[in-house]
C-alpha cells in the first residue's frame, strides 16, 4: 500500500470511529437511562410482554430483510452515483411492498402465539414490523456512501425518541402506549430517511421494480439475509422460547434485561465493523490481502480482550447494581446476566469475520455458521429452559456464540486467520479467574 493511500486509509478510520463513538456514546446512553426506567415503570408482567412483542417484531423485520445492508455496503462504493441511487431506489420499492406481507405474519404470528395478546397490540406489531423495513433502507445506503455520522444518528436517534415516547404515552395509556410509541418511533425515522438525511437521492422516476437489474444484487445478497435471518432467530427468539416453555412474563422479563445487556455490546461491535466494509471492500477489491488481514486480527484481538472485561464486570456487580437499578422484583435476574455476560467475548471475533465476509462476498459461509449456532442454541434451551428458566437460556445463548464465532472463523480461511492458541488460554484464564472471584467473594 503507497504511503498517500495509507495516509487516506488512516484518515477513513478515524473519521469513522469518530462518528460512530459519539452517536454510540448517546445510545448508550438513552439505553441506560431506559434501561433504569422503563423496567420500573411497567413491572416485571408487563415489561416481560413488552420484551415478547419486540423480539417478535424483530423476527418479522428480518422477513425482508434480503441482505440489503450487505449489497449496499459492498456494491455502493464501486458504482457510479446515477447507478448506485438506482439501486437505493428499486430496494426501497421492494421493500415496501414486501413489508406489507411481513406485516400481516407478524400481526397473525402476535396473536397465535400468546394468550394475553389483544387485536390492538397485535395490529401495532404488524404496523411496526413495516416501517422499520422501509425507514431501514435509506440509512442502509448512507453506509454505501460512507455517510457514517447519517447512519450512526438513526442508531442513537432511535434511542432517544423512544424513551420519550415512552416517558410520554406510557403513563397515559398504560401498555397500549409502549407499544403505540415504538410504532411512532418507527414512522418519525421512515419520514426521516426518506424524505429527510437523503432528500437529494429522490427521483421518482427510478422507483419500481426492473428484475434484470436488481435480480444480480438480490442473489448476492440471498446467503447474506439467510445469515441475518438465522441470526435474528438466534437472538430475538430467546424471549419468545422462553415464554413459551415456562408461561412466566417474569422469567422472560429477567432474561431480556440479560439480552439487553449482550446485545448493547453486540450492536456496539457490530457497527465499528460494518463501518468498515467500504474500505475492507476496497482491500478485497485490489487484491491487498495483508491490510485486510492486519485490520481483523487486530480488531478481534483488542475486542476479545475488551469482551472479557465487560464479563468480569457483569459477574463482579451484577447482584449489587440489579436490584438498586431495578428494584427488588428484578432479583432473580442478577444470574441471567452474568451467564449471558460470558456471551460478549466472541462477539468481537464474529463481527470482525462477519465484515470480512461481506467484503470478500462470502455470504455462504456467515449462513453456514449461524445456522448451526441457532441449532446449538434452540437445542440447549429446550433442555435447560425447563431446568433453569431464563438462567438456562443465557447459558444456552452462550454455548451458541461459540459455536457461531469458531465455524465462520473456520469456513472463513484463509481470508481471515486467528491466534487461535492465543484467544482459548486467554478465555480459559479469564473465565477460571470468574469462577474463582465468585465463589470467595
Amino acid at each position: 500500500m503507497s504511503a498517500s493511500v495509507n495516509r487516506l486509509f488512516q484518515s477513513r478510520v478515524i473519521r469513522n470511529l469518530s462518528a460512530v463513538t459519539v452517536h454510540k456514546g448517546l445510545q448508550i446512553a438513552g439505553q441506560a437511562v431506559m434501561v433504569a426506567l422503563i423496567p420500573r415503570m411497567l413491572g416485571a408482567e408487563n415489561y416481560g410482554r413488552f420484551a415478547f412483542i419486540l423480539s417478535l417484531t424483530y423476527l418479522g423485520q428480518m422477513l425482508a430483510d434480503f441482505g440489503t445492508l450487505d449489497v449496499l455496503g459492498r456494491f455502493t462504493p464501486e458504482l457510479g452515483r446515477d447507478t448506485a441511487r438506482r439501486l437505493y431506489l428499486q430496494l426501497l420499492t421492494f421493500k415496501a411492498g414486501v413489508s406489507l406481507l411481513a406485516a400481516v405474519v407478524t400481526a397473525a404470528a402476535a396473536l397465535a402465539l400468546s394468550g394475553w395478546m389483544t387485536p390492538v397490540w397485535a395490529v401495532l406489531s404488524g404496523l411496526i414490523v413495516a416501517l422499520h423495513i422501509v425507514a431501514r433502507i435509506p440509512f442502509q445506503y448512507a453506509l454505501g456512501l460512507n455517510r457514517i455520522g447519517v447512519w450512526m444518528a438513526e442508531q442513537s436517534g432511535r434511542q432517544w425518541l423512544l424513551l420519550g415516547l415512552l416517558l410520554a404515552l406510557l403513563p397515559l395509556m398504560g401498555f397500549t402506549g409502549a407499544v403505540l410509541s415504538v410504532m411512532v418511533m418507527e414512522l418519525v425515522f421512515a419520514v426521516a430517511g426518506v424524505w429527510g438525511w437523503l432528500r437529494e437521492e429522490w427521483q421518482a422516476d427510478l422507483l419500481g421494480v426492473d428484475w434484470t437489474f436488481l435480480r444480480p444484487y438480490l442473489r448476492f445478497g440471498a446467503s447474506f439475509f439467510l445469515s441475518n435471518l438465522t441470526a435474528v432467530a438466534l437472538y430475538r427468539s430467546g424471549p419468545v422460547l422462553v415464554e413459551l416453555l415456562t408461561g412466566q412474563s417474569a422469567q422472560t422479563g429477567y432474561f431480556n434485561l440479560g439480552l439487553g445487556l449482550f446485545l448493547m455490546v453486540y450492536i456496539t461491535l457490530s457497527q465499528f465493523a460494518q463501518s468498515f466494509i467500504p474500505t475492507l471492500s476496497g482491500f478485497y477489491a485490489n487484491g491487498e490481502s495483508n491490510q485486510l488481514q492486519s485490520w481483523a486480527e487486530n480488531f478481534a484481538w483488542y475486542g476479545w480482550l475488551v469482551g472479557w472485561a465487560g464479563a468480569a464486570a457483569a459477574w463482579l456487580l451484577a447482584d449489587r447494581l440489579v436490584p438498586l437499578v431495578f428494584g427488588p422484583a428484578f432479583v432473580p435476574a442478577a444470574a441471567t446476566l452474568r451467564w449471558i455476560s460470558l456471551a460478549i467475548p466472541p462477539v468481537a471475533v464474529l463481527w470482525t469475520a462477519s465484515a470480512v465476509a461481506t467484503a470478500a462476498g462470502r455470504g455462504r459461509a456467515r449462513f453456514i455458521a449461524s445456522l448451526a449456532a441457532l441449532v446449538v442454541f434452540v437445542l440447549a434451551l429446550l433442555w435447560l429452559t425447563p431446568r433453569a428458566a431464563a438462567v438456562g437460556a443465557a447459558q444456552a445463548l452462550g454455548l451458541a456464540m461459540v459455536v457461531n464465532m469458531v465455524v465462520l472463523a473456520v469456513y472463513l480461511r484463509p481470508v481471515f486467520r486467528l491466534n487461535w492458541f492465543r484467544l482459548v488460554t486467554t478465555g480459559l484464564a479469564a473465565g477460571g479467574l470468574l469462577g474463582a472471584v465468585h465463589f470467595l467473594f
